[in-house]
């Protein structure tokens, strides 16, 4: 009697040993399973961040904690190079703001300083001083402009246009800037209407910055053309010229703001640096391309896309 209770109380211990085992086993699944979805909600966060990385096959804890460290890496990599960035931006600013100021201030400084400077010099300094002025104002435009683009503030407002007039009235407006460097413009195309479904504000923008862009660098006595395509689903829209052309190697950044092919024509040419990328940033935004050909020397060709219009055929 007293080998069977003996017995009975070894078998009530062992059940009781792993009774308390698997009720250990469980808790520690339930804080596993906490723990996973816990990690699982940041990992799902740094999914949204870093859409490259596939976080859908994570089974344990030990193997989310490494996917949530090497996305925690590659969010501190992508921060130091918006660090950056930003630094590179404001440097880029401070220097393009910079030069109109100086120069602002050096001509009213010297028609404040000389007493006895005859009319005609006064004038010539003020004059230069309010060309500066405008050019400042410019910057500033632009750089309010292209900061919107980049938040996501500035929406489109689509319209059925004629490309065409739009060409000729930017062609007409840039008339005394091309005259005064000797260049001859004028728009080509067929004969007709060239109907797109475009923001029409914002592509005069991507025309008159072309336009301009032609003519700072263009060579006296060339010539800057807009020409007009119909490729039947798309009109083609082509700046060309036979300026001074871009460098090979330039060629990838022509649309970074602030960058410059030709260093040394960069301030007396005008301009704030910031043309051509506003006009990526527009052609991004109507879904369309807008790309060069260029031989440095001989001339360039921006050209870009807009969707004709549905009533364009009919």
């Amino acid at each position: 009697m007293q080998i069977h209770l003996g017995a009975d109380l070894f078998w009530v211990f062992l059940v009781i040993i792993a009774s308390g085992a698997l009720v250990v086993s469980l808790l520690w699944r339930r804080r596993e399973r906490r723990i996973l979805r816990s990690l699982s909600k940041l990992i799902a966060t740094e999914k949204e961040d870093h859409n490259q990385r596939d976080f859908s096959q994570v089974k344990d804890v030990e193997e989310a904690l490494k996917k949530l460290f090497e996305a925690r890496n590659e969010e501190m990599e992508h921060l130091k190079r918006l660090e950056g960035y930003r630094r590179d931006y404001i440097g880029n600013v401070a220097h393009e703001l910079k030069t109109p100021i100086f120069s602002i201030q050096g001509y009213l400084d010297n028609v404040l300083d000389e007493d006895e400077m005859d009319s005609e010099t006064r004038k010539l300094f003020l004059e230069k001083a309010s060309k500066n002025t405008q050019r400042l104002v410019q910057i500033v435009s632009d750089l309010d402009t292209i900061t919107k683009y980049e938040s996501g503030f500035l929406r489109l407002e689509h319209e059925d246009f004629d490309i065409k007039e739009l060409a000729d009235e930017v062609a007409e407006s840039l008339e005394i800037q091309a005259s005064e460097k000797k260049i001859t413009l004028y728009e080509y195309s067929g004969a007709g209407q060239y109907i797109v479904h475009a923001d029409k504000f914002r592509i005069r923008q991507v025309l008159t910055n072309l336009v301009l862009n032609s003519i700072r660098y263009g060579k006296a006595g060339g010539y800057t053309k807009i020409r007009l395509s119909d490729t039947g689903e798309k009109i083609i829209v082509e700046v060309a010229d036979n300026g001074i052309g871009i460098a090979e190697e330039a060629k990838p950044r022509i649309f970074e703001r602030f960058f410059r092919a030709d260093k040394s024509r960069n301030r007396e040419s005008g301009g704030s640096g910031l043309g051509l990328s506003i006009c990526k940033h527009i052609m991004d935004a109507h879904g369309e391309y807008i790309e060069v050909m260029s031989t440095e020397g001989a001339g360039s060709v921006f050209s870009f896309a807009l969707k004709k219009a549905e009533t364009a055929d009919s």
